[in-house]
């Protein structure tokens, strides 16, 4: 028997709990909470709990925790996180990936040292949200704040969190040449194939036949070429680096993501590479899905277009 708690305040009701408890524990409630989301609510017998932790592991919003039968707490908030409330949309995969993030500084015990630069886009307000010492940038441009303050303070442990649009598009200059310089830093790498925050617009990222506000039809590659593999360009390069790409699609892929980012800072933390972690999110808005759908449509369109794994490692790490 396992026991979880789940704050109604701070669920936006995108089900995505419901989904990933392999029991059915979890349901949606008949009442709103006090944002005017449908909460959801442990609805089981307890004794079939099992603690599992996989309702934690995919909630965005911070708003589970989980005890196991022996009364441990086995999933509890991140320090590496503010208590406020993300702006995200329900079911958007973003608030995951800030939270895998700063499970890793915690875990490494690099907090208290770590600076995080944030740019334009959803991403814009991530300031409030890590708990850490943050730089806010010019679109497209953090990998190069990212430089200067890792060159001027190089004990720091200094990432960047970046869409698709602000890093492959107005920002796709600044990250290549950050990356073949071999600047000791981490880049997080948020890509749900669309710009989120302007509008759903075509992104670089953009797969073939995708609709978007700006390509209602659908992404024409003969028009507009192929979807960038950002991972794989910058993997091209002579500098060593570390390169992977993970998935916020659903819990199983959350953790496997975790160690993809928990190498990445282990790199910067020992002065090894630049290092570079691209992660599948969703964008439930801008996509006319249901978060649910959403999950599915990570998994059955965007990881065969951009394949998970690590993709490129210094030569001396197995």
């Amino acid at each position: 028997m396992g026991d979880i708690h789940i704050a109604e305040e701070r669920c936006k009701g995108c089900g995505l709990c419901i989904d990933a408890c392999p029991r059915g524990l979890i349901s949606f409630a008949e009442d709103l909470n006090e944002k005017g989301y449908t909460y959801v609510e442990f609805t089981g017998d307890l004794e079939q709990c099992t603690g599992c932790t996989l309702c934690a592991t995919a909630c965005p919003d911070q708003g589970i925790e989980v005890w196991n039968k022996r009364g441990k707490q086995t999933f509890e908030n991140t320090t590496g996180l503010t208590e406020r409330m993300s702006h995200y949309c329900p079911g958007c995969t973003h608030g995951i990936i800030h939270r895998i993030t700063a499970e890793c500084l915690q875990e490494l015990g690099l907090l208290d040292r770590t600076v995080g630069v944030a740019p334009v886009g959803c991403s814009v307000l991530a300031y409030e949200y890590f708990n850490v010492d943050m730089f806010e940038a010019a679109h497209g441009r953090a990998p190069a704040v990212a430089t200067g303050a890792k060159r001027a303070r190089p004990e720091c442990i200094v990432f960047t969190y970046q869409g698709d649009g602000d890093l492959c598009s107005i920002g796709g200059n600044e990250i290549l040449h950050a990356a073949n310089r071999g600047e000791k830093i981490t880049v997080i790498f948020v890509n749900n194939a669309i710009y989120g925050m302007t509008g759903g617009q075509m992104a670089p990222t953009t797969l073939p036949g995708q609709r978007t506000s700006t390509s209602p039809d659908g992404r024409d590659i003969e028009a507009t070429g192929h979807p960038i593999n950002m991972a794989e360009l910058l993997a091209t390069l002579s500098t060593p680096a570390y390169i992977a790409r993970g998935s916020s699609h659903d819990p199983q892929h959350v953790l496997k993501t975790k160690k993809m980012i928990k190498k990445a800072f282990e790199h910067q933390a020992s002065g090894t590479c630049f290092s570079f972690v691209e992660v599948l999110s969703t964008c439930p808005t801008n996509w006319g899905l249901a978060p649910q759908e959403s999950g599915d449509w990570v998994r059955d369109h965007m990881i065969p277009q951009y394949p998970l794994g690590v993709i490129k490692q210094p030569e001396s790490v197995s």
